[in-house]
């Protein structure tokens, strides 16, 4: 039997699966996003672990010097630190203050001082800097310029502990200071080392309170030695370093690898006020001589060879005398009654040794004679015209005031008016200057210190002469020294104008002159 197909059902199949195609199509496009699961929480993530790697780049055994470095620079700055100490210095501030370039006082009532009835409280400032301990008994040696001035200093232990101090003694030429605690205990004293034996380049440390940091080290190498800074006076024999040093470092320690106090931190070299790399300390030697001779007379008692030694000395001027190859000090002048004069010194001559101390410069010189033992006789060598010369001198103490140089002027009224020289009519280095005999209208008129009592005042220098450069109006001129020739002494006007004609003009000259209290050697080199 034959199935025949019905229109009528093929129709509804057709219209049917239509529908269910366009249903299924619209579920595909429009599709609900699934409900949030807020009732089942999430799983925790596992914690990540973190192993840092400790190992270093390099072993220790690959380094074993490096490493025994580290650790014995470690130990040594370990053992001295609880020897050195901060200082707390309380200053008076000047109880005024200034309005347009004059000082006024405060526009208010100062109150009464508590601690000091019957005085007013000034205002004051606070100073930092170190110190060293230098016995158990609680003596301490810091830099004079630390505690200069200051009412109340107060000295702080590594261990943190406070102690008031009181200053025992100081020497302000040395820069030293000697302090005292007092009931402290328990006091670790930093040994002393030999500052002779320091050579350039040896390592060193730099412990103290910069900038108020506590207990801060810097490392460095000894830089130099013998150094003095300029426009100073004082007993300098730096040790130069490149370790850090800084403000608040002051009367802190220089030591050596065997935690040996080699030098007393003092000054740095800057423009700026914050150091950079140029330290300078006093000698461990220095100091100690300082500091036995403060706690022995509370003052320090220098030996005194009686010479005037000159604030500076031109290049040329020791070639121009002879003395190229020499190592010494030139004598600006030597007061007759002083133990120098006594023996025979004077102006002019270049001392080489002294009690057996090879003399190298100005500053040594000054340095070794004031470390001489009172009443000794010390043989003194130096070059006089060329030729070496020994003398004994009787080393005595030095005198509060210097001597002068030579015999004061003479008694009595002002000398008759000396007109000015006419300009030296001279082809030479001293062409072009023009001299007055010293006495008491020139010294009026052009300033001339008490100090200077022999010489011949200068009046005019033509400019661009040769002498332009060197002198000034009011300098004095004593002596003068032509070509490895002999010193000749000026008096007067006329004796400049003898000896300036006897000049020939391929000749350089020396002069020794006096301006202020100071005395220098200048030289004139011939023009070409």
């Amino acid at each position: 039997m034959k199935r025949l197909f019905c229109p009528a059902l093929l129709l509804t199949l057709v219209l049917w699966g239509c529908g269910k195609a366009s249903h299924d199509a619209t579920d595909d496009k429009i599709k609900p996003a699934p409900a949030a699961e807020t009732d089942t929480p999430s799983a925790p993530k596992p914690p990540v672990a973190f192993s840092p790697d400790t190992r270093g780049l390099v072993s220790p055994e690959e380094v074993p010097l490096l490493d025994q470095i580290d650790r014995e620079n470690t130990r040594v700055v370990a053992a001295a630190l609880p020897s050195i100490v901060r200082i707390i210095a309380t200053y008076p501030e000047d109880p005024r203050m200034e309005l347009f370039g004059r000082q006024w006082p405060f526009p208010f009532p100062l109150p009464p001082d508590p601690h000091h009835p019957g005085h007013l409280a000034l205002p004051s400032d606070t100073a930092y800097g170190s110190g060293v301990i230098i016995n158990k008994d609680g003596y301490i040696v810091t830099n004079n310029h630390v505690v200069e001035q200051a009412k109340d200093v107060e000295v702080q232990l590594a261990d943190k502990r406070s102690f008031p101090a009181r200053l025992v003694a100081a020497d302000d030429m040395v820069d030293i200071a000697v302090l005292k605690i007092d009931d402290a205990g328990d006091l670790q004293p930093l040994p002393w080392g030999d500052s002779d034996k320091v050579q350039v380049g040896e390592q060193v440390f730099v412990i103290g309170n910069p900038y108020d940091f506590d207990d801060s080290v810097s490392k460095g190498i000894v830089s130099a030695k013998g150094r003095n800074l300029p426009d100073t006076s004082n007993y300098e024999d730096y040790i130069q370093t490149d370790a850090a040093v800084n403000p608040g470092n002051s009367g802190g320690a220089l030591i050596n690898i065997y935690g040996q106090l080699v030098g007393i931190n003092t000054a740095i070299a800057s423009n700026f006020r914050f150091g950079v790399g140029v330290g300078f300390a006093i000698p461990s030697n220095l100091a100690r001589y300082a500091v036995e001779g403060l706690l022995k007379d509370g003052r320090l008692v220098r030996g005194y060879l009686g010479v005037i030694l000159p604030a500076s000395v031109d290049d040329g001027v020791l070639g121009q005398l002879g003395l190229n190859n020499e190592q010494g000090a030139l004598l600006a002048g030597v007061p007759p009654d002083s133990p120098a004069g006594k023996a025979g010194l004077k102006g002019g001559d270049f001392i080489t040794e002294v009690g057996g101390h090879k003399i190298g410069s100005i500053a040594e010189l000054r340095l070794i004679v004031a470390q001489l033992p009172i009443g000794h006789d010390v043989d003194v060598k130096f070059i006089r015209d060329g030729r070496p010369v020994t003398v004994t001198v009787t080393i005595s103490e030095m005198p509060s005031e210097p001597q002068a140089a030579s015999n004061p002027p003479g008694k009595g009224g002002a000398p008759a008016a000396v007109p000015d020289a006419a300009p030296t009519d001279v082809d030479n280095v001293l062409g072009g200057l023009q001299v007055s005999d010293l006495d008491d209208k020139t010294r009026h008129k052009y300033g001339v210190d008490q100090s200077v009592s022999s010489g011949v005042v200068v009046t005019a220098v033509e400019p661009d002469s040769p002498a332009d450069a060197k002198l000034d109006k009011g300098d004095v001129i004593e002596s003068l020294s032509v070509s490895q020739g002999s010193t000749q002494p000026i008096n007067t006007a006329k004796d400049f104008a003898s000896l300036a004609h006897g000049v020939k003009p391929d000749q350089g000259v020396v002069l020794l002159v006096h301006h202020g209290k100071a005395s220098n050697y200048i030289f004139l080199s011939p023009q070409k």
